[in-house]
Order: structure tokens, then C-alpha cells, then sequence
């Protein structure tokens, strides 16, 4: 079962491909973005969860559970809960779009870029406190 280190770990792995899909280009990168930042947002939300003590060890979070406001009842309360659930479903839906649909413009891979960004931001802010 993994624990914090092995889920920032994984999140790092993940990080670590998004920064060099985005130096590849993200007009070729579309795919791996959608994928890994879909990834990499849940193994920070399973480490953070972890470190505050809401979910066990062994809890397992899926990113396909991300499709509905409905996501938010599988989990207790804490910090920032309403808007990192809100945020995630936005990611995960569109990273599904970039991972499976069409050719995006550069314009809407970057958009997703900084969501992820922004919900990175969030989760490591409250991981500090």
C-alpha cells in the first residue's frame, strides 16, 4: 500500500513527464498531457489526504471517479475540499478530451496546462500548512 512519499513520488514521476511533454511542444505532447495531468493531480490529492489523516492507507483513489459534482460524498471535509473537487472534475474532463479526442489547439492544451498549474498550487499550499 503506498503511503505520502510514494504518492508524491509517483506525482513527481508524473511532473517530470508533463515538463518534458511541455519543452517536446504541446501542439505534440496533447495525449501525454491529458493523461499524466489527470495522474499526477490525483496522486497529490491521495497525498495530501493521506497526510492529514482522512482517508487509510490502502484507499485508493480513481481519476475516472472525477466526473461529477457526485465525487465530492466519497470523501470526509478538508481543507479547500469544495474547490480542489471542482477544479479536479474540470481537469479531468478535459484531460479526457485531450487524451482520447481530436487535435486541440495550442491554445486549449495550454488552458489545461494551467488549471493543472493552478490546482498543483492549491494542494501543495494547503500540504505546507
Amino acid at each position: 500500500d503506498m503511503n505520502v512519499e510514494d504518492h508524491i513520488k509517483a506525482y513527481k514521476e508524473h511532473r517530470d513527464v508533463i515538463n518534458w511533454a511541455i519543452d517536446r511542444g504541446l501542439s505534440n505532447s496533447q495525449r501525454i498531457i491529458g493523461t499524466h495531468a489527470s495522474r499526477a493531480v490525483i496522486e497529490l490529492l491521495s497525498a495530501f489526504l493521506h497526510k492529514i489523516n482522512v482517508i487509510e492507507i490502502g484507499f485508493q483513489i480513481n481519476h475516472r471517479w472525477f466526473k461529477t459534482q457526485k465525487v465530492s460524498e466519497r470523501f470526509p471535509e478538508f481543507p479547500e475540499k469544495n474547490i480542489i473537487i471542482k477544479k479536479i472534475i474540470e481537469l479531468e474532463l478535459k484531460s479526457e478530451n485531450l487524451a482520447y479526442g481530436s487535435q486541440k489547439s495550442e491554445e486549449e492544451i495550454k488552458k489545461i496546462v494551467m488549471l493543472f498549474n493552478e490546482i498543483e498550487k492549491i494542494l501543495l499550499s494547503v500540504m505546507e500548512k
